[in-house]
């Protein structure tokens, strides 16, 4: 009797495990999956890539829009560039007021925290040149050089 409860209990708790594991793994590939929506427009170059990719345009139409979609990808990057450098100043300046009223113990977790999330003090890593750590599963990184330029 004592042995089936033994049994029953284990395999209710490796269920358990198993199914909060396959739910992790599930979280993050849907995760990943819209990043990498957004990251195809990370460079000018990728988001004209994955337009025409998206488009499949005739070789008449790609001639008419590629000039459309090269300007935009140049806007597009434009904008990224200023959101990065008003948040940067944006975050330079909130702890140039903030660190005065934090315990030294504060701000050096602060700064672990801010170091941990970003791999290097003070900027993100660019997510259109990679990490080093080679492609992602699933990924489908644009063709170097890109033929649309």
């Amino acid at each position: 009797m004592r042995t089936n409860k033994l049994k029953i209990t284990l395999v209710l708790t490796a269920t358990l495990l198993i199914g909060f594991a396959l739910g992790m793994l599930t979280s993050a590939q849907i995760r990943n999956a819209h990043i990498k929506k957004y990251q195809s427009f990370s460079s000018t170059d990728r988001f004209v890539y994955w337009t025409i990719h998206l488009i499949d345009p005739t070789p008449a139409q790609k001639e008419k829009i590629l000039p459309v979609i090269r300007k935009f990808a140049s806007e597009n990057n434009e904008l990224r560039q200023r959101y990065r450098d008003d948040f940067f100043s944006l975050m330079k300046d909130f702890k140039k007021e903030l660190y005065p009223f934090l315990t030294p113990e504060q701000i050096r977790r602060l700064e672990s925290f801010h170091h941990d999330r970003t791999g290097r003090k003070g900027t993100r890593p660019s997510q259109g040149k990679g990490s080093g750590k080679g492609p992602r599963h699933g990924s489908v990184p644009p063709p170097d050089p890109c033929p649309y330029r």
